[in-house]
């Protein structure tokens, strides 16, 4: 998701176990691993029980993940959640602001990611329950942007889908801006021509989507929605590569990730049917496509309600 809902008056506390590490039952490593010849980055965190996601992020590596023999890197240390009543991996992954595909993976988890209980689940160990107002992005955890659902269950095992992000990761960025323009109509325009990836909603596979995802040419002119003002313009907010917030008339946030090129800044005021970026393939998707979310609020709707036909 893109926007953290606010935590409400009875809401209990998150149970964190910050002894223990990863779905292994592994003790957290504190020391490094000398790089041996032949070694790969997928092998390494195997061996100890972490993710690829958490080895790539703490040591900064950058693809194709080259391992020079001799150097050291350094182990994360995970952090542990007991499962509580009426969790499940999607919520969990809202309430520490994380990608779901990140906790899937820490976890080795398989379809249709079922979960207990008292179970302990690995988290990143830069995850911290999720307290912000509802105008502060935060990591996605939606379904990871994919071109299929193969590529999205493969995440969790190659290496190759990691996404590199830099350590220390950036502060989330705060949507405050001007007050947006009238709107030009009721509904949207479509942000771009093409076919739907993936539509809104649950999937089969257990991940969710909070919006849809469009195949377009690399290059394709993506245009705003309706009237409003640029909330966000940037790459700090993982799994979406070069994003635009878009605040609109009425409580109303478009979302538009992936583009390669972004033409407007944040605090512009845009017109419907204005380009604001070009179709790209950041934030880890391995075909050009764009990822377009509707919200009410902190709530993501279905963007075909307000789409044409």
């Amino acid at each position: 998701m893109l926007l953290a809902a606010c935590a409400g008056p009875g809401v209990r506390a998150p149970v964190i176990d910050r002894s223990y590490d990863s779905g292994s039952g592994t003790k957290p490593q504190s020391g490094g691993h000398e790089i041996q010849r032949g070694e790969t980055v997928y092998g390494i965190a195997q061996r100890y029980g972490i993710s690829t996601r958490a080895l790539i992020d703490w040591n900064s590596l950058r693809p194709p993940y080259r391992l020079i023999p001799g150097e050291h890197l350094r182990l994360p240390q995970s952090q542990g959640y007991v499962v509580q009543r009426g969790d499940s991996v999607y919520a969990i992954s809202r309430k520490f602001g994380i990608d779901m595909a990140t906790l899937v993976r820490a976890n080795n988890m398989r379809p249709p990611y079922t979960i207990h209980v008292g179970q302990r689940l690995s988290l990143p160990a830069n995850a911290s329950p999720v307290a912000a107002s509802a105008n502060a992005p935060v990591r996605t955890a939606s379904l990871p942007p994919a071109t299929s659902r193969a590529n999205a269950e493969s995440a969790s095992s190659s290496p190759s889908a990691a996404r590199p992000a830099p350590k220390p990761e950036p502060p989330r960025p705060v949507v405050t801006v001007a007050k947006p323009p009238p709107r030009a109509a009721s509904g949207f325009i479509w942000p771009v021509e093409g076919r739907v990836l993936s539509s809104f909603g649950a999937k089969k596979s257990g991940l969710h989507n909070d919006g849809i995802n469009i195949a377009a040419p690399r290059g394709a002119a993506v245009r705003a929605a309706d009237n409003g003002v640029v909330a966000y313009s940037g790459k700090e907010i993982r799994g979406f590569g070069n994003l635009l917030l878009i605040k609109h008339e009425g409580g109303l946030i478009t979302a538009y990730a992936h583009t390669d090129t972004l033409l407007v800044s944040r605090g512009d005021t845009v017109t419907r049917g204005e380009v604001i970026g070009e179709v790209g393939t950041t934030g880890g998707v391995e075909t050009p496509q764009l990822h377009f979310e509707v919200r009410q609020g902190t709530r993501a709707v279905n963007p075909s309600k307000y789409l044409p036909g």
